[in-house]
């Protein structure tokens, strides 16, 4: 790849837009690029690395901080290189992002990330990324590949000449992609740790299986079982699953022992309580025989007292006869008591009858009353509602009025806030003129000291064209002592024109900016003597600015008083509606008194017919109530009711009193009974002594219990045991496994991660970088031994300085004028810089041979040449030299003036004063 022009604009501190071309440095050979110091040599590279990858070449520079900061506002940022590869040529054009002023309006816009590649046919690709993709697969190389190939930067080959093994592995693993390497002893490592802790736990947890084994505390294996729990070495599991199972073994014997024992005693207990059985039935049956006993002699008792109840309901029974004949004489009467209720019914009916009247007459009367009252408030409030047809037409009239007024007020304050709009309007185009005025009095001065420049420059060049002898075309003389000489920034014939031209551009806008402000004026004053025109029909006199708030004041007060009209008229027709009304309801009030009036003389009537008739039962009712013994015949009839009660119950006692005997009778019988077949129960039963069965009970209820408790507890052991023994069996066999795949896993983890005991601290992924190493030294030491005549020769240190730290990848030198071999930080300046140099040119012809044997045409060389004496410069020079044979060429970054001399081409980088920098190539 070989970069053929270059053109940079706003970018760095390159201000305006710069064209380098490169095609006039050759196609080999070296060439320095120098100037003052931030001037922006650096840059050059920054810019065609951008513009192959849309990156800067530092990891400082980021894009969005590329745009110059002396750059004009309108002067877009951009990089286009032509350059070329495998013989034809390819074009890139790539901006970043940045801000410009916005077409439209004032303030600024984003200028988005844009990139173009065309291609040797004419086609063009497009996307910034896509573009990348592009020149990555073109050159075959990436943004860091050609960077650490291309670039040769003073920092970067001194840090790698010094750098440790660590360092120095790091710098490797980015540039030769060792990555996986260093991920392989990480996970080895990792695993190996994984491994290891998985086998800590298992003997962990064995040993808590072991922890839970239990036994007989006092039995003979209890003093062993406690010296395997002390132990902390597994190495005797198979003896301890040997001595466990004999553990279990013991304990099943026991339990069957204590088993039979339990049998034994439940067999014993069970006559025991067959015997205490017989006792309990024997005194069962005695204690019945006395409640039995007992029972009898109280029913003998009752038997006699039942016997002398009988006989004193026995003489009660006539008093019952002469009841019977009481009840049958008060039931002959039960007629005569029908015909006084008869009587007292018909008279209440009456009374409710009166009574309907009398409260019918009462209403009647109150209603007339209330009619009365109502028919006189109806004819005074007829008499009030004269004359509502003249105050509603006065007013509809003044509604009228009100409303055109408020019209007024309304389209007064819609003039207002047009005129409003039509000044601010008038506001923005004297503004529009202001602002064009000031353009165009600006570009009027620029084109007058233009005009004055370009006329004082034709001096300069009548004066470039005079000959000595040959008279002066102006003033005639053939001595030319002091020439005008040609200013640098004198403007040319176009520029002229061109400002010229922006300045008649100019004052036609302020022409049209003027006529545009005159007729909107005119517009605004006179619709503003409308207004106030208009305003005088509404509003006593005021000022044009006072007729916005009276107007609006006079709208309000004129809304609340038509507010006011509306509702009187309303009022007034709704009175004209009640009068309407009024005149139907009158003489309907009217016709309902004469109706109450007849319906008051006809309750009057009823009422005296009605107060005779209760007169005449009051008569009757007196002369039966004289003839009969109670008031009525609910009275009689409770009677004859106390009287049958009575009656009933003097049968029943008697009955109940004989039924009560009879009962005694039969229970008395049935005691003897049962005596006698209870004393027959207890001559068949045997007696026992309860006293002495009980306590052998209990005795062998505590031994079952006891018994109960020793198996359970054996059982229990014998779970736990048999438990814990079959877990260690797994985790035994688990152990097993995980112990085998940690010794080899470790071993693995310790030869990648170089921890082998006795040996050198190198891992895998510096064994591999050692590889890349050995080949950079030899090509380093080519270019060494030609800048150092012979002297220095750089060696890989084969053994490192201690066992602790991680080595394989230190630098020596060997020095052949003395023959010593030494650490290459103990070189000079001017020795470190060689050999740095060399280290990263060698470094370079790897990393391109590690790409697929690219190579690239071009290569810079920033700084370090300062630290060199005038004989070590010129054999670096030589060195370098030997690098471009064939077709590559090599640009050198410093401003050491010693190479000017020794080196013929030159790219220039000078600041400007206004602010910039500007790059000049000489060949």
């Amino acid at each position: 790849m070989r970069p053929i022009h270059l053109i940079i604009s706003a970018f760095g501190p390159y201000a305006d837009k710069c064209e380098m071309a490169l095609s006039q440095l050759g196609t080999k050979g070296l060439y320095l690029i120098t100037g003052d110091t931030g001037a922006g040599k650096t840059t050059i590279f920054d810019a065609i690395m951008f513009a192959l990858y849309g990156e800067a070449s530092g990891s400082s520079r980021e894009t969005n901080m590329l745009r110059s900061k002396y750059a004009d506002e309108n002067t877009p940022t951009y990089v286009e290189l032509l350059f070329q590869y495998g013989g034809k040529e390819y074009k890139i054009r790539r901006n970043p992002e940045y801000l410009r002023p916005a077409k439209r309006g004032n303030g600024f816009t984003a200028e988005k990330a844009e990139a173009e590649l065309i291609y040797p046919d004419g086609s063009v690709l497009t996307n910034g990324k896509k573009v990348t993709e592009a020149v990555e697969i073109l050159t075959g190389l990436d943004r860091e590949q050609f960077k650490q190939i291309a670039m040769i930067a003073q920092g970067d080959f001194m840090k790698l000449l010094l750098a440790s093994t660590k360092e120095r592995s790091e710098i490797f693993r980015d540039i030769f992609k060792t990555k996986a390497y260093q991920r392989l002893q990480e996970r080895l490592k990792s695993e190996a740790g994984a491994l290891k802790n998985d086998y800590e736990r298992l003997k962990q947890s064995i040993s808590q299986y072991i922890e839970e084994i239990a036994c007989e505390e006092e039995g003979i294996l209890s003093n062993e079982l406690a010296e395997i729990k002390l132990q902390s070495n597994l190495v005797t599991i198979e003896e301890t699953v040997v001595f466990i199972e004999s553990i279990i073994t013991a304990d099943e014997a026991l339990r069957e022992n204590w088993e039979e024992k339990l049998l034994n005693t439940e067999k014993r207990l069970e006559e025991v309580n067959h015997l205490l059985a017989e006792a309990e039935k024997y005194n069962k049956t005695y204690k019945e025989f006395l409640t039995t006993e007992k029972e009898w002699g109280q029913k003998l008792g009752e038997l006699k007292l039942c016997q002398r109840v009988l006989d004193i309901e026995t003489e009660k029974q006539p008093d019952l006869e002469k009841k019977v004949g009481l009840i049958q004489s008060a039931k002959d009467k039960l007629g005569q008591y029908r015909e006084l209720q008869q009587t007292i019914d018909e008279m209440d009916a009456k009374e409710k009858q009166l009574s309907v009247h009398n409260k019918g007459l009462v209403n009647n009367m109150e209603k007339l009353r209330i009619s009365d009252a109502s028919l006189e408030e109806l004819k005074k409030e007829l008499d009030s509602l004269a004359d509502l047809g003249i105050n509603k037409q006065k007013l509809q009239s003044q509604i009228k009025e009100t409303a055109d007024k408020q019209k007024l007020a309304r389209e007064l304050l819609s003039g207002i806030s047009q005129w409003n709009q039509m000044n601010q309007k008038l506001i923005v185009a004297q503004e529009n003129y202001r602002r064009s005025f000031q353009r165009w009095e600006g570009a009027k001065k620029r084109f007058a000291q233009l005009e004055r420049d370009f006329l004082d420059e034709q001096a300069g060049i009548l004066a470039s064209r005079l000959v000595e002898g040959e008279c002066c075309p102006v003033c005639g003389s053939i001595e030319h002592p002091v020439k005008a000489v040609p200013s640098e920034n004198a403007p040319t014939e176009a520029e002229l024109q061109q400002a010229k031209s922006q300045s008649e551009t100019c004052q036609a806008e302020v022409s049209r900016f003027s006529t545009d402000a005159g007729m909107l004026k005119g517009k605004a004053e006179a619709f503003k003597e409308e207004l106030l025109k208009q305003s005088s029909k509404l509003l006593e006199f005021c000022l044009f600015e006072e007729i916005k708030e009276k107007a609006q004041q006079k709208e309000q007060g004129l809304r609340l008083e038509s507010s006011e009209f509306i509702n009187q008229l309303k009022a007034i027709e709704n009175k004209i509606n009640r009068k309407e009304i009024l005149n139907k309801e009158i003489p309907e009030t009217e016709h309902k008194r004469k109706e109450l009036e007849g319906s008051i003389a006809k309750e009057n009537q009823k009422i005296a017919a009605l107060e005779a008739e209760l007169n005449g039962l009051q008569n009757s009712k007196q002369v039966l109530a004289e003839k009969l013994e109670f008031d009525s015949k609910e009275a009689a009839e409770k009677h004859i009711k106390k009287l049958e009660s009575e009656k009933l119950m003097m049968r029943q006692s008697f009955e109940k009193a004989k039924k009560r005997l009879e009962e005694c009778k039969l229970a008395v019988t049935q005691y003897a009974v049962k005596m006698d077949a209870l004393k027959g129960q207890l001559k068949e039963l045997k007696k026992v002594d309860w006293d002495a069965e009980n306590e052998k009970k209990a005795l062998l209820v505590q031994e079952k219990s006891k018994l109960l408790s020793l198996i359970t507890q054996v059982a229990s052991r014998l779970d736990r045991n048999r438990s814990a023994l079959h877990r260690i069996k797994l985790r035994k066999d688990e152990l097993s496994e995980v112990e085998k795949r940690w010794t080899w896993v470790r071993a693995l983890s310790n030869t990648a991660n170089g921890n082998i005991t006795g040996k050198e601290k190198i891992m895998l992924e510096t064994y591999i970088q050692m590889t890349y190493f050995d080949r950079i030294i030899a090509r380093a030491n080519i270019r060494l031994m030609l800048m150092t005549s012979g002297q220095y020769e750089l060696k890989r240190r084969v053994e490192a300085e201690n066992r602790q730290s991680q080595s394989g990848l230190e630098l020596d030198v060997i020095d052949h004028y003395n023959g010593s071999e030494r650490s290459v930080k103990t070189l000079s300046g001017g020795e470190s810089f060689q050999a740095s140099l060399s280290l990263a040119l060698g470094l370079s012809d790897e990393i391109q041979s590690s790409a697929g044997g690219i190579q690239l045409d071009t290569m810079f060389i920033d700084e370090g040449f300062g630290s060199l004496d005038e004989e070590a410069l010129s054999q670096a020079i030589r060195a370098l030299k030997g690098l471009t044979e064939g077709n590559k060429l090599i640009g050198i970054i410093s401003h050491v003036s010693e190479l000017k001399e020794k080196i013929d081409k030159h790219i220039l980088v000078k600041k400007d004063k206004a602010g910039g920098s500007r790059a000049v190539i000489s060949v």
